[in-house]
């Protein structure tokens, strides 16, 4: 019982809490873009490499998808080497 009480622990944990990988690319993200609306998930099981993102910000404005998504891509150059994958949904409406 004392192991399922820690991992129901580790898990009510996780879900109210961004690991440290999600914080970095979240405030990465924030800086560049001032969005309206962001979430930022590790979709790797945890390890790390693949990513989804949904961001929405009045930058966008006047952009096709293809430049929005080109424009994250941009502020994420350094990261996105190092991952497996990314899922990216971007948005003009705030």
């Amino acid at each position: 019982m004392l192991k399922y009480n820690s991992v129901v622990k580790q898990l009510s944990k996780r879900l109210y809490s961004m690991s440290s990988q999600e914080q970095y690319i979240y405030d990465k993200i924030t800086k560049q873009l001032n969005p309206k609306s962001l979430q930022v998930a590790d979709i790797s099981g945890g390890c790390g490499s693949m990513f989804s993102i949904q961001v929405s910000s009045e930058k966008f404005k006047g952009l096709s998808i293809v430049k929005q998504h080109k424009l994250v891509n941009e502020i994420l150059k350094d990261d996105i080497g190092k991952w497996h994958g990314l899922q990216l949904k971007t948005s003009s409406k705030v």
